[in-house]
């Protein structure tokens, strides 16, 4: 790991470690939910539920949560959005309800996977929401984990390991379309190719090269370019595949884990269907509030703070 990272990691972990306590967050928005839902919204609305380690984390549960900016969620008024979708990919990474209570706002960018220098340049300032929900009873969750995904693929949430990854990917390239002139990577319904050569290379990429993706550390295959690296980038860009996916089905904190090495912490993530928020049978929205950073010479704070979102809301620390 670079000094760099290392710095950045160190600073965030003094910043978390001056976090104080904050006000109750709000349930923002319900549709239909249940009273298991309900029971689960309201754990992570209030800061005081006990967190879980992350061994006593388990895969039961048929409910999932994603955050998300609120400002792509949620109306002025707090109604959903007609737009408003789980996220920007074909299929979407998640994670269990029990895996964020009690957690701060910055808590669970970290323990999700979010990179320091990630949450520094990208998070800061920006309103986020929790999404509990649940998929429709046509979704079935999958403990497949050596990629044998069955004919009707599109109807399971999956364990993202990597094997489960690469024949997911190639069976989202094999019905995507080619697009010469579009920009940037926004694909909700369908994978997209710039070009015909770059989906062809998606669709033949050697398996063994792929075990060497998956043995080799995202720095190491960036240092060694080549055909390992480019397609390590089509993960990314296509699958939100980012540097710190571990293939193990848990994420990594890179606080707590700034190495790698504690493969049994993280997290447990899935990966399943994208979905508009208006299809989904069961729904709560709660608020995270943003994360700021401010020196001591700001008007507004000394800390790096997270505060409730909305122009009404006391601005709290914790």
């Amino acid at each position: 790991m670079n000094r760099l990272i290392k710095l950045t990691i160190a600073i965030l972990f003094v910043l978390i470690t001056g976090i104080g306590t904050a006000q109750s967050r709000e349930i923002l928005f319900t549709a239909s939910p249940s009273a298991e839902l309900t029971g689960l919204a309201e754990k992570i609305k209030n800061l005081d539920t006990p967190t879980i380690p992350y061994a006593e984390l388990t895969r039961n549960s048929v409910y999932f949560v994603r955050i998300a900016p609120r400002k792509n969620i949620l109306t002025d008024n707090n109604q959903l959005q007609d737009n408003a979708i789980l996220g920007t990919r074909p299929f979407i990474f998640v994670t269990t309800p029990e895996g964020v209570f009690g957690k701060s706002l910055l808590d669970i960018y970290l323990d999700i996977g979010y990179e320091a220098g990630d949450i520094i340049h990208w998070q800061r300032d920006q309103e986020m929401v929790a999404i509990i929900f649940r998929f429709e009873d046509g979704i079935a969750i999958s403990d497949e984990q050596k990629g044998q995904l069955p004919d009707n693929w599109t109807k399971f949430v999956y364990i993202p390991t990597w094997d489960n990854m690469f024949v997911l990917f190639n069976r989202l390239a094999a019905t995507a379309t080619v697009d010469t002139g579009k920009q940037g990577e926004f694909a909700p319904v369908n994978l997209f190719f710039k070009s015909d050569a770059e989906k062809a290379f998606a669709l033949n990429f050697p398996d063994a090269v792929k075990k060497h993706i998956k043995e080799t550390s995202y720095a190491n295959l960036q240092a060694e370019g080549g055909d390992a690296w480019a397609y390590r980038k089509l993960l990314e860009n296509k699958l939100s595949l980012f540097g710190h996916f571990r293939g193990t089905g848990r994420t990594q904190n890179v606080i707590v884990d700034p190495d790698g090495t504690k493969t049994e912490n993280g997290l447990l993530e899935f990966v399943g269907p994208n979905r508009k928020l208006k299809e989904l049978p069961e729904v709560a929205i709660v608020e995270l509030g943003k994360l700021m950073i401010e020196d001591s010479f700001s008007v507004k704070s000394t800390a790096f703070k997270c505060v409730p979102a909305g122009p009404a809301k006391a601005k709290v620390r914790h």
